[in-house]
């Protein structure tokens, strides 16, 4: 596999180049003063972000349902977000021919809901500020997998520091070749397997029950979710979450019923729904205002079934899903 050994300012270059196309938009991050954003850029794009420290949301999110194949959108991304971007591909919730995704090395993030951190600005420092932080997210200190090396193309950094554009399908030729740095065999270490080590998720079901007990069935957590995209979900209706003269009937039928009902049985449909297709980017908990620890909970048992169907969430545009498939071998020491 090549690549092009690149500055940033040639990256600039090459965004610029892409941008002149009346039908193209970039969407990556900015650095403004101490603030950290999410940003559309339609005409120019003066400077973007490439490590944003600061958590909000996974970007995703905004490409669910984009349908449109004359307009080109070029992503630079988190890899937890550029994965959630290959699962929406292979869901068709994206129009592949729209989008362009790339990821980014990252060395972690904080919420976005602590304040007066000062990061920064140079990659190495921020590198060993976020390593030697107390206050990196759950989700970000169990990753295993904080490579570019998902979606369309990545861009990697070296052991020497130095910026790497590597494209990994076709559609990445719309960035790679505006850039005008000669192609070059990658560093060794690059083509290295770097996925890291994780710990085993462990919970038992009093433990379930006593974290879930503070959920407020807000459906934050749902609705913040990049896989999480049924546009007719069963709690949008009164059979799972009854509400008003629904709930009244439900409470007269039972004699008496917790308020709000059926958490449990919200997050066990949900954990299921997503099971094979989260990427553990922790948005669910970051969205949660009960500070429930959901990462725990959705991410564990993803990577349960990883390891049971090896199968990794947003790795390979043509690795299939599992519940999409059947093979009648598949798990031959299951019980019937």
């Amino acid at each position: 596999m090549k690549g092009k050994r690149i500055t940033k300012k040639d990256l600039l270059d090459a965004l610029k180049k892409f941008l002149k196309d009346e039908l193209a938009l970039l969407i990556a991050f900015e650095r403004d003063n101490k603030a950290f954003k999410i940003r559309a850029y339609k005409k120019d794009v003066p400077d973007i972000c490439l490590f944003n420290p600061v958590y909000e949301a996974n970007t995703a999110i905004y490409l669910r349902r984009i349908f449109s194949e004359d307009f080109k959108i070029l992503c630079i991304f988190r890899p937890c977000e550029a994965r959630a971007y290959v699962e929406l591909t292979k869901l068709t919730q994206v129009e592949s021919r729209s989008v362009i995704c790339g990821s980014v090395d990252c060395f972690g993030t904080v919420s976005s809901k602590l304040d007066n951190i000062v990061f920064p600005e140079n990659p190495q420092d921020l590198k060993s500020f976020l390593e030697n932080s107390k206050n990196l997210r759950y989700a970000c200190m169990t990753c295993r997998l904080k490579n570019g090396v998902f979606g369309d193309f990545g861009l990697r950094i070296d052991s020497d520091w130095n910026l790497w554009v590597i494209p990994y399908t076709g559609k990445a030729n719309v960035l790679y070749e505006l850039i005008s740095s000669a192609e070059s065999d990658l560093p060794r270490e690059f083509l290295e397997n770097q996925e890291r080590n994780g710990q085993v998720f462990q919970s038992s079901l009093d433990e379930f029950k006593r974290d879930f007990d503070k959920c407020i069935m807000c459906l934050n957590c749902r609705d913040i979710c990049p896989v999480c995209y049924c546009v007719d979900c069963v709690f949008n209706n009164d059979e799972y979450l009854p509400k008003g003269d629904a709930l009244i009937n439900s409470i007269l039928r039972s004699n008496d019923a917790q308020i709000p009902k059926n958490k449990e049985m919200y997050h066990f449909i949900r954990m299921y729904h997503v099971s094979q297709t989260c990427v553990g980017c922790g948005g669910c908990e970051e969205a949660c205002p009960q500070g429930i620890p959901l990462t725990k909970y959705y991410k564990g048992i993803s990577e349960r079934l990883s390891g049971l169907f090896d199968y990794v969430s947003g790795r390979d545009f043509e690795e299939k899903i599992p519940y999409t498939t059947f093979r009648e071998d598949e798990l031959p020491n299951a019980d019937d």
